[in-house]
């Protein structure tokens, strides 16, 4: 299959489409539009790649992981059809990270759904829990860990969810709204994330 092409803030970048791979949606352009990277960089979640790359062209330090071995494929060949490299590293959120980053970014599956649901084949790339919020809630407990003083996480939210109900179980974050779209049946927004 011919690789896509995207105009991401007047850089041209391909993209294949792999199967049983986040291929780029508005939840993507959405954080791409707003991330300001600094320092070393760490994508959780590389899914095709698109922002890794963005962000090796731009000359940052970057590493790319991801729970499915087949998006770690697809973001190599990406990355190849785009004339960068990086290290990518298999891991569930931070399972296999090690060391501390400037700059975070984690496109999480958000979107709420019956238990049922989790079963059906790709859905790990939206489903998010019953709440829509277990993998962030998982993501955001690690973070911490991960994330250098004054470094900031990027991220998406669903209006679908309860997300005070996140921002008060998570007050040691400081969440700042960049951006939001609205769908017929949600908003989705770009947060910022810094420790306080």
């Amino acid at each position: 299959m011919e690789p896509v092409s995207f105009s991401v803030n007047g850089e041209n970048i391909k993209i294949s489409r792999c199967p049983g791979v986040y291929f780029p949606s508005d939840d993507t352009f959405l954080i791409l539009d707003k991330l300001r990277p600094e320092g070393r960089c760490l994508e959780i979640g590389s899914g095709s790649g698109i922002i890794s790359i963005i962000l090796a062209r731009r000359g940052y330090s970057v590493i790319a992981s991801d729970i499915n071995s087949e998006a770690l494929s697809c973001t190599e060949l990406n990355a190849s059809l785009n004339g960068v490299k990086f290290e990518v590293i298999l891991s569930d959120l931070f399972d296999g990270i090690r060391g501390k980053f400037d700059t975070i970014i984690f496109n999480p599956p958000y979107l709420p759904g019956e238990e049922e649901e989790a079963k059906i084949e790709e859905s790990e790339m939206w489903y998010g829990g019953t709440d829509g919020l277990t993998v962030i809630r998982k993501f955001l407990h690690g973070l911490p860990d991960h994330l250098n003083r004054g470094g900031k996480c990027y991220t998406v939210l669903s209006s679908l969810t309860d997300i005070y109900s996140l921002k008060r179980e998570f007050n040691f974050y400081r969440f700042d709204v960049l951006e939001e779209k609205s769908f017929f049946m949600e908003k989705i927004f770009a947060y910022s994330l810094s420790l306080i």
